[in-house]
């Protein structure tokens, strides 16, 4: 390649990025901020992949260069943006670590059928089809409905103390210290929020338990089985404003397609005056991923679990 050559593909190369995240800041503003729902199929599967046909129809015109150049600028280029999310968009670390494998596979299959498409004279004319082909489907997506599923994560841990002092330690949970909290992926390394009071007000069926987080996040649980030192139940509930947009302004825990419904602590006796503590959280959802989804569940919802067990078990086995 001559020196000549060698500057009008960097230039090509630029203007592909340049045009392709300008393009993906239209799409981001459409279809995840100005949507009013989640879009999974346009805004998880198609948005990837028009980003990276425009980087490859732009940057090579012609689909010359090999599958694998195109793949590595796809993917680059698909870094950059996550990156940009959360530096310019403020997107929380959850939406992008659920969101990265499907934008990094989308760019790969987009960027090689664009690649595909360019090598073909008689349809080069088409990967405008596909660069457009998020906002097609988006405008109908909300209309499609999607099998509901029912999920529970169960946890367990075994205590170092009787019952009656864990049932005191786990009915309320105040002021949690930092240092009371044990390292966990979605806590350490996504972000997620971490657990700082759990306040009950009254007592029995029909009391509520308030929840802070930090992070400014804020819900109730409402009790809805009380059997002393045995048993506590509760329903979730949400206001609008329980999760700040600031730390997650696309997954609703209270939506059509994800509701976060009951949880309950179930006590039981051990030999040698030792406790049973069983944690349960069950929730719904309704996506095009739910097998997907329901993996991300299990990871954030364990990872919550065995934080605040751990604070149960350390402050029953102290005060025993």
């Amino acid at each position: 390649m001559d020196d000549r050559s060698g500057r009008l593909l960097r230039k090509r190369l630029f203007l592909g990025l340049g045009l392709s995240l300008a393009y993906a800041a239209v799409l981001y503003l459409l279809i995840w901020r100005g949507s009013g729902g989640m879009l999974f199929i346009s805004g998880l599967i198609f948005m990837p992949m028009a980003i990276a046909s425009v980087f490859s129809a732009v940057a090579d015109p012609l689909g010359r260069a090999s599958i694998g150049t195109h793949l590595k600028w796809a993917l680059i280029g698909i870094a950059v943006l996550l990156v940009l999310s959360i530096i310019v968009f403020r997107e929380g670390g959850i939406c992008v670590a659920m969101a990265a494998p499907f934008f990094f596979a989308g760019a790969a299959l987009g960027s090689s059928l664009t690649v595909a498409l360019l090598r073909k004279r008689a349809l080069r004319h088409t990967p405008p089809l596909m660069i457009l082909a998020p906002l097609l489907l988006a405008p109908f997506e909300p209309h499609l409905d999607y099998r509901m599923v029912d999920e529970q994560v169960v946890s367990i841990i075994e205590i170092d103390a009787p019952r009656a002092d864990v049932w005191a330690q786990t009915v309320e949970i105040r002021d949690i210290r930092k240092p009371e909290l044990k390292p966990t992926f979605s806590h350490n390394v996504v972000g997620v929020p971490t657990p700082v009071n759990a306040r009950m007000e009254g007592q029995g069926v029909g009391a509520v338990r308030q929840l802070r987080w930090t992070k400014g996040v804020r819900f109730e649980e409402v009790v809805t089985a009380w059997d002393q030192d045995r048993r506590l139940a509760w329903d979730f509930r949400f206001g609008p404003d329980s999760i700040p947009d600031a730390v997650e302004a696309h997954i609703d825990v209270d939506s059509s397609y994800l509701k976060l419904a009951r949880g309950d602590y179930v006590l039981e006796d051990l030999p040698n005056n030792r406790t049973r503590l069983t944690l349960t959280t069950r929730y719904r959802m309704a996506t095009p991923i739910n097998a997907y989804c329901a993996l991300w569940g299990k990871i954030f919802l364990n990872d919550f679990h065995s934080t605040v067990l751990k604070v149960i078990k350390d402050r029953s086995e102290a005060q025993a």
